[in-house]
């Protein structure tokens, strides 16, 4: 059975050309994010020297600045345009890395390449590929421990599995769900050699959480802030405030349904759920399942505890979930006529938003990703002609480090923060270096070079106007437009004494 599934070396380096091209494709005609500005600004802050929490707020764990940083040092002006074409080959990275834990595993090599390359149909998935965020890195990064985990081996394979899951966790911390389930699912089991194992899988995992470790010691206050207060109060603060407090509920698992339908990801769930009732001996008792079952679970139960449910909350279960897949299809039992037609409808369902981004590329007739470069440097150039020194402050700061400026490190975590009312005190604000719409006097301290608002993707408007209010509080005029935005600067009266401004920060 095995020599009739094997497949040509040449057919599987054509098929993840064919997946590495077509994901950077997508990096170009994914609209652009509001959930990109702090991920651009932490990338080129952290080039910059510049650590998060302590000098500037980052709502995540921290790694991902520090992995892709090298980025705006060689592709200065450019850094929104690298980070998406790099999240791009992240996510070819990881369908190929679901390959080889599937191989490992025992699957077929036809069963393999069908299953991984399933993953560019998943909306979660293509969703995260396309954009510049923190979710592939992680993603990549748990893949390749599962590719460890797939055989029993020695010791530092268990070790290694560790510390890539710990980086995971250290560049997105939903990930410690699954690492915990994974290593549960490691320890409870009547192997000894098993469990013995996996006590080499925490020292690792304990290894790859130190760059977080380290970044929390220096400022623990603004890490617990920022990277785990953050996420579990503010959406509550948010969303009750917009009259949205419905999706804080059990709506939210109904969003998560309608996601994981929106391609194979549904239909993969319930054959493998089957699988388990049906034969759990077989699914449970072998340690490669049972580690992509506990590794998917987790994912899945990652998820669920998010409130609100995004879309991309659900990737951290798709890499194990499409294994798991693939070790299903490898078994060859004969299968209703009509399921493969179901897998084709759930599979062409997962295109129609691709389709969407395709469609209002063409109407616009730009690229979304290079529309984001050009009004950055148009932005830039409006703001040298304004002679605007020091940094510069704004809500949509996905756009300033590509303008030739340095996004103000209050303003690094775009929106986010500045949207909060009650959420720290103006003690807190001070030390953490943060501003939000209550706590507004820090913008005074020092002054930013400039302040730009306008109307940025997710069409925030009220925070926008907010942002201008304060702004003119401060004393800023506002001195030009460009491409929808305003540009904010002050002057000073003769032998008034002059506000200390940060150094130029240009690329």
């Amino acid at each position: 059975m095995r020599a009739r599934t094997r497949i040509g070396p040449r057919r599987i380096a054509l098929t993840f050309t064919a997946m590495t091209l077509w994901l950077l494709l997508i990096a170009f005609v994914r609209p652009s994010s509001i959930d990109e500005s702090q991920y651009v600004a932490a990338t080129a802050l952290v080039a910059h020297g510049q650590l998060p929490y302590r000098d500037f707020a980052y709502l995540q764990t921290p790694l991902q600045p520090f992995v892709l940083a090298p980025l705006q040092w060689l592709f200065a002006g450019y850094l929104f345009l690298a980070l998406r074409i790099a999240n791009a080959t992240l996510a070819v990275a990881t369908i190929v890395l679901v390959y080889f834990a599937s191989c490992r595993a025992g699957a077929t090599e036809r069963a393999a390449l069908a299953a991984s390359t399933m993953l560019i149909a998943c909306q979660s998935f293509i969703w995260c590929a396309g954009v510049a965020r923190n979710d592939v890195l992680p993603a990549a990064l748990m893949t390749l421990a599962l590719v460890m985990l797939a055989k029993p081996g020695v010791h530092w394979m268990r070790i290694g599995a560790g510390v890539a899951f710990g980086l995971a966790a250290s560049a997105k911390i939903s990930y410690a769900v699954p690492a915990a389930a994974v290593y549960l699912g490691g320890i409870l089991t009547r192997d000894a050699a098993e469990r013995r194992r996996f006590v080499w899988f925490a020292v690792g995992l304990a290894i790859g959480l130190l760059p977080t470790l380290f970044l929390a010691a220096l400022a623990p206050g603004a890490f617990v802030a920022e990277a785990i207060r953050f996420p579990a109060e503010a959406p509550t603060l948010y969303y009750t405030e917009i009259g949205k407090a419905w999706r804080l509920g059990p709506s939210r698992f109904g969003q998560l349904l309608i996601a994981a339908t929106v391609g194979p990801a549904l239909i993969a769930s319930v054959e493998v759920v089957r699988c388990c009732s049906v034969e759990p001996r077989r699914w449970f008792g072998d340690p490669a399942r049972r580690t992509m079952l506990a590794a998917a679970v987790g994912g899945l139960l990652s998820a669920c505890l998010n409130r609100p449910f995004q879309i991309y909350y659900l990737l951290p279960a798709l890499p194990p979930l499409f294994v798991l897949t693939a070790l299903l299809f490898s078994e060859g039992k004969v299968r209703p006529q009509w399921l493969p037609a179901l897998w084709a409808l759930f599979i062409a369902g997962g295109f129609v938003p691709v389709i969407g981004w395709f469609g209002r590329a063409a109407m616009h007739g730009m690229l979304p990703a290079l529309e984001v470069q050009l009004r950055s440097r148009a932005l830039g150039a409006a703001l040298r002609a304004h002679h605007v020194e020091g940094t510069v402050a704004s809500l949509t700061s996905q756009y300033i480090p590509d303008s030739g400026y340095s996004t103000d490190p209050r303003f690094a975590a775009g929106p986010f923060l500045y949207r909060t009312t009650g959420f720290v005190s103006a003690e807190d604000a001070r030390e953490y270096g943060i501003v939000t719409r209550d706590q507004a006097t820090v913008l005074a301290e020092p002054p930013p070079g400039a302040i730009v608002t306008g109307i940025n993707p997710d069409k925030q408007l009220k925070l926008e106007s907010r942002l201008s209010a304060q702004a003119a509080a401060l004393g800023y005029t506002p001195v030009g437009q460009v491409d929808g935005f305003t540009i904010w600067t002050r002057s000073y009266r003769a032998g008034s004494p002059a506000v200390p401004s940060p150094p130029l920060d240009r690329p």
